[in-house]
């Protein structure tokens, strides 16, 4: 009876220790599981970037840890190489950027690579919609470059360097065409952001303005990374060239109800300044003032010259798009990806019109 008692306790003992050992177990699995979810959903969500506004929350790490630099991950691939882009800055697949960014005399090929167009004025070689800017009277000769030194310069460059210029709007699959996809640094492609942003400078070189047309690649790795890289890059121009007069960074917008206007009887693509005040972020920008100033007084010469061309400002108070590295710093949206690069052209030289009467 006693053996019989000791055995029926003793397969208690069995059953309720294995019990103990699967009710541990259960918990360890439901919480492996809300890991996984967790994981999976700050995965689509902070990288894919799928449902979330996190520029704040960006802006408040950058704020805590300047060190990050704003940068982003791909919201497209994820992979060792944006990781090791995110902790360095550098580009795993561009050997050439990193031996470019390491040695300070390494030569940037990418610019000597670029067959540029030389494309001429419709506009500006006419003016006959408008009175002749000044220029510079004699600019071969000794008070030319006397004038020309004293011109004021401008600084044109492209945080999203891979806009295109497609005709129509982008549906579907053929939403990847918006943006070129550039192979390294020292890809040689030239984008239709790029080629406007050419053409301005040429524009405003021909009415007497000094220029600098930055091509670097802000869209590498990702284009996530755009204003980051090119903060970087203005902040290193604006350290070797001090005299500045106006500091551009050219785009072309996306889904504008409206993307043309006719002037003196050609199709023109429209255009909108955009200004960053950050207002709404806790991120330093005393110059959002100056800025905003300057972006209602172009709009007014120019909607005095060419009626319909410029849209309405753009205000945004969540974001500073680098306009606090110079005072005078506007972001320009000429045309749409709904508009063609000749329309975009046509833009940008009405532009320099209108510029080289503020300046």
């Amino acid at each position: 009876m006693r053996l019989r008692l000791r055995r029926v306790l003793k397969r208690i003992r069995r059953r309720t220790s294995t019990l103990g050992q699967e009710s541990q177990i259960i918990p360890l699995m439901l919480l492996a599981l809300l890991f996984l979810s967790l994981s999976w959903s700050g995965y689509h969500l902070l990288v894919r970037g799928r449902g979330l506004d996190h520029s704040l929350a960006r802006s408040l790490l950058h704020w805590g840890l300047p060190g990050t630099g704003g940068a982003e991950l791909d919201h497209q691939v994820w992979d060792i190489h944006l990781f090791f882009y995110w902790l360095t800055n550098y580009d795993l697949r561009d050997p050439l950027h990193i031996v470019e960014t390491s040695l300070p005399f390494a030569s940037r090929t990418m610019v000597h690579l670029r067959a540029w167009e030389d494309r001429p004025f419709v506009f500006i070689q006419e003016l006959t919609f408008a009175p002749d800017p000044v220029r510079p009277q004699n600019p071969l000769g000794e008070a030319g470059e006397r004038d020309q030194a004293r011109a004021p310069k401008v600084l044109i460059y492209h945080t999203h360097t891979s806009e295109m210029y497609l005709g129509r709007a982008p549906g579907g699959s053929q939403m990847a065409s918006a943006h070129y996809m550039f192979r390294s640094q020292a890809d040689p492609t030239i984008t239709g952001v790029m080629a406007v942003g050419r053409h301005l400078s040429n524009a405003l070189s021909s009415l007497g303005l000094q220029t600098m047309h930055e091509t670097r690649i802000h869209t590498l790795p990702s284009i996530n990374n755009s204003y980051s890289n090119s903060e970087r890059t203005v902040r290193e121009l604006l350290s070797k060239h001090k005299d500045f007069a106006l500091v551009i960074d050219l785009h072309r917008d996306a889904g504008v109800p409206n993307p043309t206007v006719t002037i003196n009887g050609r199709e023109v693509a429209r255009i909108a300044i955009v200004v960053g005040t950050a207002q709404n972020i806790p991120l330093h920008h005393p110059n959002y003032r100056e800025n905003l100033e300057l972006a209602y007084r172009i709009k007014e010469v120019c909607d005095a010259l060419y009626p319909g061309l410029m849209r309405p400002v753009q205000v945004h108070k969540e974001a500073r798009y680098n306009q606090h590295l110079h005072p005078a710093s506007l972001i320009f949206e000429i045309g749409s990806v709904e508009n063609t690069l000749d329309e975009a052209l046509l833009a940008a030289e009405l532009l320099a019109n209108v510029l080289v009467r503020i300046l």
